[in-house]
């Protein structure tokens, strides 16, 4: 992980048998730790004013980035010495994670035009307090039983958390209802961006710390160090190709060339969104440009592999757009679905999402998110078109490893 955690990992492993004095004082503090967690529980539970104390003091630090290179190396350290290792994640995350989620906590209290007063922010702010009370309540955890009810937790933590995209997009349109603002606004796509990429973040930090404990052949936690860019454009690939079919009775060819054998550290999940939603828009221009065609033409994915970045390059002849609306390409909210995205967001409130498949035209996130992804470790996502023709989307992800966390604060 962090250096600092990294030599607390090797201290960890040299002192495997501790002395009997050490153990008798870790089981003392475990057995005064339950009365101190619930002198705080009821602080914070019960004191907004202590809460807001605690919140503010957390946020009075900043978080601590970590590479991919970071990750990983912790991940394999974790091969040899499991419990060591989980354990000292679990101590790093219960300092790191309170940190990175007052932050969150705070700005959800402060934002422009009133959107911090729409009831879906304030749904999202009390989600997050409440993710931050249970971590701070938890207590350090010093033992290895401890370990695992904290990962427990964390796992509870992580599926609160699933629906918080979808959450924050329904108060913008609240507060496009309540004053005219959209997501165009300069302040609040700040907004969006920071409270976006900082979810990224908190996300990998939580599935880091849970994959230590069920490793699989070449990861290290959430890092796949032989993530193949080929074998995740063919399964993005065939879920698009599938979408399309559902949607419109037929789809174009994908063809992948250049280096198809390339492989880095990586994590599958990151690259697989980009490609996923990459490939959706343009086989779906591609189908809405050439409907009467005989044949569509395909759309076309080259990798390349460089000395710093992988670049993967998407190419289609489905139209393009025009220079005019670029800025809107990378604007929340901005779709070319038929429904508008409230319309969409209530049927996401309406419809069971677990057996429905995803709709070839979303509320307009696709874009802006996949972009946050590409950036979070140093890489880059921009689109090149030529209206009437088609648009080229250039992927670039830092191969090195080297780049740290995107950190807002």
């Amino acid at each position: 992980m962090s250096a600092t955690v990294a030599s607390a990992v090797s201290s960890a492993a040299a002192s495997a048998a501790a002395t009997s004095a050490a153990a008798a004082a870790a089981t003392a503090a475990a057995r005064a730790a339950p009365a101190v967690r619930q002198l705080l529980r009821h602080s914070l539970r019960h004191s907004p004013q202590a809460l807001r104390r605690e919140i503010a003091r957390a946020a009075s630090h900043r978080g601590t980035p970590l590479t991919v290179r970071e990750l990983y190396a912790f991940g394999q350290r974790a091969l040899l010495a499991p419990n060591a290792t989980r354990l000292h994640s679990a101590q790093w995350l219960h300092s790191e994670l309170p940190v990175r989620l007052a932050h969150r906590v705070l700005e959800l209290s402060e934002l422009p035009y009133g959107l911090a007063e729409m009831p879906s922010v304030k749904e999202v702010k009390d989600m997050y307090q409440n993710s931050f009370c249970d971590i701070v309540e938890s207590g350090r955890p010093d033992t290895y039983l401890e370990e695992q009810n904290f990962s427990e937790m964390l796992t509870s933590i992580r599926t609160r958390h699933d629906d918080v995209v979808r959450l924050i997009a329904k108060g913008v349109i609240e507060l496009k209802e309540h004053c005219g603002r959209t997501s165009s606004d300069l302040e609040i796509r700040s907004f969006l961006d920071r409270f976006y990429m900082s979810r990224i973040g908190i996300r990998v930090l939580m599935s880091h710390h849970l994959a230590l404990g069920d490793p699989s052949p070449g990861m290290a936690g959430v890092i796949n160090r032989f993530c193949k860019p080929s074998h995740l454009i063919e399964q993005a690939v065939v879920a698009t190709r599938s979408l399309a079919y559902q949607h419109y009775g037929e789809a174009p060819t994908v063809e992948i060339r250049g280096n198809t054998q390339l492989q880095f550290p990586y994590i599958d999940s990151h690259l697989y969104l980009c490609l996923f939603e990459l490939l959706k828009n343009s086989l779906r221009a591609t189908v809405e440009t050439h409907r009467d065609a005989d044949v569509l033409p395909p759309v076309r994915c080259i990798i390349a592999d460089g000395v710093e970045d992988v670049t993967i390059k998407i190419s289609d002849e489905g139209g393009g757009f025009r220079r005019s609306e670029m800025k809107g390409v990378w604007t929340y909210l901005y779709t070319t679905a038929k429904l508008p995205p409230k319309q969409l967001l209530e049927m996401e409130d309406r419809i069971d999402r677990t057996n429905r498949p995803d709709p070839i035209a979303g509320f307009g996130y696709g874009l802006p998110l996949s972009r946050l992804y590409a950036r979070y470790w140093g890489g880059e996502l921009a689109l090149a078109s030529m209206e009437g023709y088609g648009t080229d989307a250039y992927l670039h992800l830092s191969k090195l490893g080297d780049k740290k966390e995107c950190l807002t604060a």
